[in-house]
């Protein structure tokens, strides 16, 4: 089993799915809850791969920015994770299939926010070494543009839906903003680093914080660590919940939690089927530790005004909603290589010529 990918599971499941839609269908969900002023612990639940019920068994401590300290992720960071633990997958996968054994594989996640509040600019570089020619290294970029579920994610507009759960339920919808002229002026800058390991396992450093990420073993990974997927939707519910529930949990009182949740047809990124490969249908909803409302007016006591500012101006929120065009580049050991842009109908990536 070369590179620890099982390919003919993959092909496996790939004709499964063709022939039946509803086993295509991956539900995925995580919950968090509080645990000091400025962080939060996210659980993972279990996966519904079909009719199939995976569990999944794993905790992330975020934190609710990156100026709150660097012993664990924030939100913006998760999202990085994501991104490369995604496309690493994607491209170890393909130079499996063609027989190659690559040295070292690592992915560069990067994200600029912009000065003017406009639109993100999102990047990556992957970098291969080993007995890997220049046209498989292509090939393999072009499939992680094409299949890679955390790249579809983010590059493609997503409706995000709320609901906050008080007295009388809230349903609040966040839609995507369309594009303007561009980003404007970069002026915070995010940058991660992501190395494969073997299979669908990698390692992750976001500003000094260690992180991983794997695939159940129902989706050919060793089950070592939450999936890229589950990385997006921490850091949705990190991130509303640092803006609903910021202050410490009382010793035996209530506390808030976020729930979010989203689903993958997988007949977008394993088989050649024209579905969505990104991650659809995203959910988040909020059970404020005093559902009345009641309370002095800061965020904890007006929950449905906290979520409100949160669709507006979170940033991993509006990096998961919004379309974006993500520029990739290419190292072939040690070289830039040219990456040819994507095809008339694609989702819109630019091509970034490393120099």
């Amino acid at each position: 089993m070369l590179n620890g990918i099982d390919l003919r599971a993959r092909q496996a499941l790939a004709e499964q799915i063709r022939e039946d839609s509803w086993e295509a269908q991956l539900s995925i969900g995580v919950v968090a809850h509080p645990t000091s002023p400025d962080r939060c612990r996210v659980h993972t639940e279990p996966m519904r791969l079909g009719s199939t019920r995976v569990a999944r068994a794993f905790g992330i401590e975020q934190r609710w920015g990156p100026a709150a300290g660097g012993d664990c992720l924030d939100p913006v960071g998760s999202l990085l994770v994501a991104l490369g633990a995604s496309v690493t997958d994607s491209v170890v996968t393909h130079l499996t299939g063609e027989g190659c054994g690559p040295a070292l594989v690592e992915v560069l996640p990067c994200v600029e926010f912009a000065s003017d509040g406009g639109p993100a600019r999102l990047s990556y570089e992957i970098r291969i070494d080993g007995d890997v020619s220049v046209e498989q290294a292509r090939r393999a970029v072009a499939a992680a543009r094409e299949r890679g579920s955390a790249h579809h994610t983010l590059a493609e507009p997503n409706e995000i839906k709320a609901v906050v759960q008080t007295a009388q339920d809230v349903h609040l919808t966040s839609r995507p903003v369309p594009a303007g002229a561009g980003p404007g002026a970069p002026a915070r800058r995010r940058a991660a680093r992501v190395m494969w390991e073997v299979g669908t396992h990698v390692l992750a450093e976001v500003d000094g914080t260690q992180a991983e990420s794997d695939q159940p073993k129902q989706l050919f990974g060793a089950d070592l660590a939450p999936s890229a997927q589950e990385y997006v939707l921490t850091a949705l519910a990190a991130e509303a919940l640092g803006y609903t529930a910021p202050d410490a949990p009382g010793p035996g009182g209530p506390t808030a939690s976020v729930h979010t949740s989203g689903r993958i047809d997988l007949r977008g990124p394993y088989s050649a089927h024209d579905s969505p490969a990104g991650l659809r249908n995203i959910l988040v909803q909020l059970l404020p530790a005093d559902p009345s409302g009641g309370g002095d007016g800061g965020s904890t006591a007006d929950p449905v005004g906290a979520v409100r500012r949160w669709l507006a101006g979170g940033d991993a929120l509006r990096l998961v909603r919004d379309a974006h065009r993500i520029e990739v580049g290419l190292v072939l050991d040690g070289a830039p290589v040219d990456v040819p842009p994507d095809g008339p109908g694609q989702h819109g990536d630019t091509n970034r010529t490393n120099t």
